[in-house]
């Protein structure tokens, strides 16, 4: 069966029909919205996303997989994330600790 990535959230993948079938609820909020200019994402999509169509996807064993996966990756991410803030996070302590170590070295010197 060939599956394709939900058009809101591009983490769950679905049967065809049912891809056509979300891509178009989110075309007829984009045609909806206020701002014909507006681009990207209509917030409307967005929200029916997460508060029907998930709900009724996570009913099925193979989209509830597809959620502790993206789970999972989400953790990673964010591991990886504060793993870099820490790092940098440091790196910027040493350099505040080497200005002030100089501010006081020059503060005893002056009169």
């Amino acid at each position: 069966m060939i599956s394709r990535m939900h058009p809101v959230a591009n983490w769950v993948r679905l049967p065809q029909h049912e891809h056509r079938q979300a891509l178009d609820k989110v075309l007829q909020f984009r045609d909806a919205a206020p701002d014909p200019m507006a681009s990207g994402m209509p917030e409307a999509a967005v929200q029916w996303f997460w508060m029907e169509e998930l709900p009724r996807l996570m009913k099925r064993p193979e989209v509830r997989q597809q959620a502790l996966e993206r789970l999972a990756e989400l953790s990673a991410r964010r591991q990886d994330l504060e793993q870099q803030i820490r790092l940098q996070a440091g790196a910027l302590i040493e350099q505040q600790a080497e200005l002030d170590q100089e501010r006081a070295l020059i503060e005893q010197v002056l009169p």
